[in-house]
């Protein structure tokens, strides 16, 4: 495999627009822990859920078509991993909108936690596979 087949090209950009969702979601910010009006920016759960549903189609879509393709199960693998963080990541941001537009008790933080617990799990078993699958794609480059 000289190059990296088409869907591993889109399945990359696609892993570029979750990351910058994750990020906006997780990683630390001023902006984010002061509430300072003008300065405090919240976090829009309902557009990154819409985005990572879209994200989520296009992984399914890809994700049937290395199935179904011979000799690409560590595409498949990695792919269908990246769906499901995909997938728990949305689950998070529905519950926090829902949550946002009323009823404080709708996600209870016990219930976060458990969601938080197995997305990082599908997150780092993702990551492993990422690392294999590049191992791989760079050793039959050589």
């Amino acid at each position: 495999m000289p190059d990296p087949p088409e869907e591993l090209i889109r399945v990359n950009a696609i892993l570029g627009k979750y990351v910058a969702i994750h990020d906006a979601i997780f990683k630390f910010s001023w902006r984010k822990t002061l509430p300072i009006p003008g300065l405090f920016k919240a976090i829009d759960f309902g557009a990154h859920c819409k985005d990572l549903g879209r994200l989520a189609s296009k992984l399914a879509a890809i994700s049937s078509a290395l199935k179904a393709e011979s000799g690409s199960l560590e595409a498949y693998q990695y792919t269908a991993a990246l769906l499901e963080a995909v997938q728990a990541l949305r689950e998070i941001c529905r519950r926090y909108h829902e949550k946002n537009q009323g009823d404080v008790s709708k996600y209870p933080m016990a219930e976060y936690n458990a969601n938080l617990k197995t997305y990082e799990g599908l997150m780092n078993k993702c990551q492993a596979l990422g690392v294999a699958l590049n191992r791989r794609i760079r050793d039959e480059r050589v």
